[in-house]
């Protein structure tokens, strides 16, 4: 992590060290991507309880993944680390993967957000981000906000 960052970090992010890593990558780019994959979880799970391509129903958000409907790979950074292309979706599925669980996974963010959504994602997955510690360190600072507006509508309970 280069000095600037570290240093606009620690000025305007302080909650940034309670971000856990929990995923393949390192630094900004793994609290960025634990970030989003909570907050697409804690989302979901809250307004439908089930996984994305399955209906597998839940009892608590811990127990699904960030699946994403366009993967990480060839589709660039701006589309994977974003919270309209992640939905809470069970281990298997995310994993398997598979048409028909795409095919599933599809309909039902139709179903859930309309028509033109998949249009939507697909013109996402044509944006060019670069893939450096400044996109992951705005990301961190929008995903943040956004968990500060859900968590202003929901009583605290729920996030168990």
């Amino acid at each position: 992590m280069t000095k600037q960052i570290s240093k606009y970090i620690k000025e305007n992010i302080p909650y940034y060290g309670k971000i856990k890593d929990k995923s393949r990558y390192t630094g900004v780019k793994a609290k960025s991507w634990s970030i989003i994959s909570d907050f697409t979880r804690v989302r979901d799970f809250i307004k439908f309880g089930v996984c994305v391509a399955t209906g597998h129903r839940f009892g608590s958000y811990r127990e699904g993944q960030g699946g994403h409907y366009y993967s990480m790979g060839g589709h660039g950074v701006h589309s994977g680390f974003s919270v309209k292309n992640v939905h809470l979706q069970s281990g298997i599925s995310n994993k398997c993967g598979g048409q028909n669980v795409g095919h599933n996974f599809g309909e039902e963010l139709k179903r859930r957000y309309g028509m033109d959504y998949l249009d939507i994602l697909l013109k996402e997955t044509q944006t060019y981000a670069k893939d450096d510690e400044w996109f992951h360190v705005r990301k961190i600072e929008e995903v943040y906000s956004l968990f500060q507006e859900l968590k202003k509508g929901i009583p605290r309970r729920r996030l168990s």
